[in-house]
């Protein structure tokens, strides 16, 4: 299998893991796989174009990238904004006094990641 189907397919899969963290009410959880998805998406389109991949976890740098490649990638800016945040802010305790995380703001993450990752899988396959 080719290297960006293998990112595509376990964004595919963390898109899974954000329906399981939503039905478990685990908010925090939804909104970090959410940011994954985004992150392994964009990075399979950038694979898919055969750009070395840095290794950073800057949603808006990745989203970037893509746009130097396809202007199309300027609509995700909204999405890629909303999720941009949850990377570091999901992932240690220290950061939850900071940043409390709800139902509405789970949904919303896996509908941003959704169409992210649509988006993306559309491009690749064209």
């Amino acid at each position: 299998m080719e290297e960006f189907n293998t990112w595509l397919q376990k964004a595919q899969e963390d898109l899974k893991w954000t329906q399981h963290n939503l039905n478990g009410s685990i908010w925090y959880g939804a909104c970090f796989t959410a940011q994954q998805v985004a992150e392994k998406s964009l990075k399979a389109y950038l694979l898919f174009h055969k750009i070395p991949l840095r290794k950073i976890h800057d949603l808006s740098a990745l989203l970037e990238e893509c746009i130097q490649i396809n202007r199309e990638f300027e609509t995700l800016h909204s999405s890629v904004s909303t999720l941009a945040s949850y990377y570091i802010t999901t992932r240690y305790p220290v950061y939850e006094d900071l940043a409390q995380f709800s139902k509405d703001q789970a949904h919303s993450a896996l509908q941003e990641a959704t169409s992210i990752f649509s988006f993306v899988s559309k491009q690749i396959r064209q």
